[in-house]
């Protein structure tokens, strides 16, 4: 992916292949971390059952005036597809960096971001229409808004989702 030109100019420049392949292994171990202990196998693979992509950005809708940084359409016995707006994410990252954040870091929040909201995405593909957004907890998985200093730069745990996940799933 290439950064938005707004965020590779407040960066000094874009992204390198070693900063590329560190946001794909943060994303990679977020979704890991979030998911771990359901018998889930993660894979890169483009025929999985649940499958998040990551778009330079998501094709406009007609029914939506704001840009968002995922979505997701579950399908039932057929699965479910989704995707994160890499563009959304790298600028929401830079957004909430704190004053003044490294490039490291900030390439590093881009990662997690990206990991965070793929979970979030997974967790509305496996559960459907049987779990919403939970936004009481700023800090969790279940909440509806990328756009918080957590989602890139704290601590994310499950709140109401997790227990749903385990059942329908079960754990290992």
């Amino acid at each position: 992916m290439t950064l938005p030109d707004a965020v590779a100019g407040r960066l000094g420049g874009p992204l390198t292949d070693r900063e590329r392949a560190s946001i794909q292994q943060i994303a990679r171990a977020e979704i890991d971390v979030a998911l771990a202990g359901l018998p889930l196998s993660i894979t890169e693979g483009r025929d999985a059952f649940w499958r998040v992509a990551v778009l330079r950005s998501l094709p406009s809708r007609g029914n939506r005036a704001l840009p968002h940084a995922g979505e997701s359409l579950a399908m039932g016995f057929m699965g479910g597809t989704g995707a994160v707006d890499f563009d959304f994410v790298a600028f929401t990252a830079l957004h909430f960096a704190p004053d003044p954040t490294a490039r490291p870091a900030i390439v590093d929040a881009m990662g997690r971001g990206i990991g965070r909201v793929a979970v979030h995405e997974f967790m509305h593909q496996i559960l459907g229409t049987s779990i919403g957004h939970d936004d009481s907890d700023a800090n969790s998985y279940e909440f509806g808004n990328p756009e918080r200093r957590s989602q890139y730069y704290g601590e994310l745990h499950w709140t109401t989702a997790l227990p749903l996940l385990r059942l329908k799933l079960g754990s290992r």
